[in-house]
């Protein structure tokens, strides 16, 4: 379908990549990866032909149809957004008024033979377009994007940079090219969205090359894996995750390569040196120089960034309610977002919100904030605590004259450059990056620099709306790093499901003025959701489409059990750990051990007998 042959491609900056060769072929779904700055979206532009290769062919296959969503914000028009996505088939509308006045001519001429020819023609061509389910299906799909019906005839231009990105992709997605081509799609997506256009996607029979750093999203949507790295650009068959695992075992059989070389070139010039006079050894030093010469060196392996642990401040001991809603409403004008609301936040939670687009997951976030006021109810907070609030709008009140060690050492008067150094190195600011100015910096080094800032200021609870916005795949396992580590409690924001099943222990879903609390992380509410489903399905007149729903829920609930194994064991290792501090006579003295070491085995504790619960009822057979 796509062909590359010994492409190379540089920049003023320098080369990206050098002597390429690569096929994509017909019906391959590819992810392309690397990090940022590697040439991702200029490798997707060569593809489309809108970039030109410094050397070397592209070559295309005849008639390819193609569909390409670019990161660019859409400019907004007068039409009406099923207008705008009609407009991707631009004779489909002539063609029907074609049909419907000739339809009127024969009315008044029926036996006119031209006519009629002409009528048929044009059925046909409207036809062989997909006229006649073309509006229903760009109906269907800008509800699946997010847009209700009463949205449909609405100016696109009344609608923000991001709806209007929805807009562009519902246009591509109808055209049913042979090949799509999306650059980051997700980015102005909320979650609802994002699975909705996963699932279209899993049902797409054309081509596919995408870039998103979204690892959940990669992994149901491609299988093969383009990576840019090094200047070198290589194809795997993989989704995501394998390719990761993959990765992994070659940087070990890669590091152990150069370390043995290293050590075969040091015993070689070892042994040159020490008899490099000895007339009796010369033909071996001899033997040795050229065999060092002819070596091919490997190159040393380059730092894993994905792995950094990073060290943030940590919070005194919380409370152990740390907010409490009390009957809250809140409304904006004739809206009723919240209706008498109930909600807590309690030592140790790491809380997802979840909820449909203006269920008022953000709303909640800024009450708790304090942002924004309830119109009635209570809002208590323990009056021992700190609040840590991150959301996109603290990007732009950081200064743009500052360098991003000075942004730091603003806020961090009792560390010494050194250790402002490190606290950077651990949000991946290195060497000269540290003393670029915030001006210069982009979407994803801002975010970064304010989430590393606010965490300056130990918190006992952190307030996160989208902190993983903007970043690229090694940028946000920094994040997760950092999240991990937090010892006070979370309530977030996210479309990134892998970031809320690796951070949060409680799901929170924000629905019809209230809040349904599911404890577990977005992957327990996800199958508890689909339980639900499953059991509304259940009279369902269709044998095999009811087969099919079971079989589906069977497995993700075999993949639940799989799960919860697993955590059992770290668990045990857990409550172990604890209990031994606990039972040593060495701490008996320390009061603050032992009350943090009895807290943190009530948590694994509970824990354990919460998944013990549930395994009881998953019903494996």
């Amino acid at each position: 379908m796509i062909q590359f042959e010994n492409i190379s491609k540089s920049f003023p900056s320098g080369s990206l990549f050098k002597n390429v060769n690569l096929t994509i072929k017909r019906g391959i779904r590819v992810g392309l990866v690397g990090k940022n700055g590697s040439g991702k979206t200029t490798l997707l532009k060569m593809m489309l032909g809108k970039e030109s290769p410094d050397s070397g062919n592209i070559k295309k296959e005849k008639d390819l149809t193609i569909g390409y969503l670019q990161q660019e914000i859409v400019i907004g028009t007068e039409r009406s957004i099923i207008e705008e996505v009609m407009a991707s088939f631009p004779g489909a509308y002539d063609l029907e008024k074609k049909i419907i006045s000739l339809t009127e001519k024969i009315s008044n001429s029926p036996t006119n033979i031209d006519l009629a020819n002409q009528l048929g023609e044009a059925q046909h061509e409207f036809d062989s377009i997909g006229g006649w389910s073309l509006e229903k299906n760009a109906k269907k799909i800008l509800g699946g994007l997010g847009f209700s019906e009463s949205q449909f005839l609405e100016p696109m231009e009344k609608f923000s940079g991001g709806w209007r990105m929805r807009v562009a992709l519902a246009s591509i997605l109808l055209q049913k090219p042979d090949v799509l081509f999306l650059d980051e799609p997700t980015n102005h997506l909320d979650l609802d969205a994002t699975i909705w256009l996963e699932k279209f996607l899993v049902q797409w029979k054309g081509g596919m090359v995408l870039i998103s750093h979204d690892r959940t999203f990669l992994d149901r949507s491609i299988n093969h894996i383009v990576e840019i790295d090094l200047n070198k650009v290589r194809i795997y068959h993989a989704n995501y995750s394998d390719f990761i695992e993959i990765k992994k075992l070659e940087m070990e059989q890669h590091s152990s390569a150069y370390k043995n070389q290293q050590k075969e070139i040091k015993n070689t010039e070892r042994f040159i040196e020490r008899f490099r006079y000895k007339n009796t050894k010369s033909t071996q030093v001899q033997s040795r120089v050229k065999k060092l010469e002819k070596l091919e060196l490997i190159e040393a392996p380059y730092e894993d960034r994905s792995i950094i642990k990073v060290k943030i401040p940590q919070p005194n001991r919380s409370p152990l309610k740390l907010v409490k809603c009390t009957k809250v409403d809140k409304n904006y004008d004739k809206v009723n977002v919240f209706k008498e609301l109930d909600f807590v936040v309690e030592r140790n939670k790491k809380i997802g919100l979840v909820g449909i687009n203006g269920a008022g997951k953000s709303t909640l976030l800024k009450m708790l904030a304090g942002v924004e006021r309830s119109t009635s109810g209570n809002i208590d907070f323990h009056p021992n605590i700190d609040v840590g609030y991150y959301a996109q709008h603290q990007l732009e009140i950081l200064d743009v004259k500052d360098t991003v060690f000075e942004s730091i050492r603003k806020f961090s008067m009792s560390m010494n450059e050194n250790e402002i150094r490190t606290y950077l190195g651990g949000f991946m600011f290195t060497g000269e990056d540290i003393e670029k100015k915030v001006g210069v910096l982009s979407g994803g080094e801002k975010a970064r620099l304010a989430l590393g800032r606010m965490l300056l200021t130990p918190s006992n609870l952190l307030l996160l709306d989208e902190p993983t916005n903007h970043l690229d795949m090694i940028s946000r396992g920094v994040v997760e790093e950092v999240m991990s580590s937090f010892e006070g409690s979370i309530v977030c924001i996210s479309h990134d499901r892998h970031f809320l099943n690796k951070i949060t222990n409680t799901t929170c879903e924000v629905s019809n003025g209230g809040v349904v609390t599911y404890e577990g992380n977005y992957e327990y509410y996800e199958w508890r959701k689909n339980s639900r489903q499953s059991d509304e399905v259940k009279s369902d007149s269709s044998p095999k489409k009811n087969n099919k729903i079971q079989h589906s829920i069977r497995k993700k609930a075999r993949n639940r059990a799989s799960w919860i194994n697993k955590r059992f064991t770290k668990l045990e290792n857990k409550i172990d750990q604890y209990e031994m501090i606990i039972n040593d006579p060495k701490n008996q003295s320390k009061a603050d051990l032992l009350q943090e070491a009895i807290d943190k085995l009530s948590q694994f504790e509970n824990e354990y007998l919460n998944l013990v619960n549930e395994l009881d009822q998953l019903n494996i057979d």
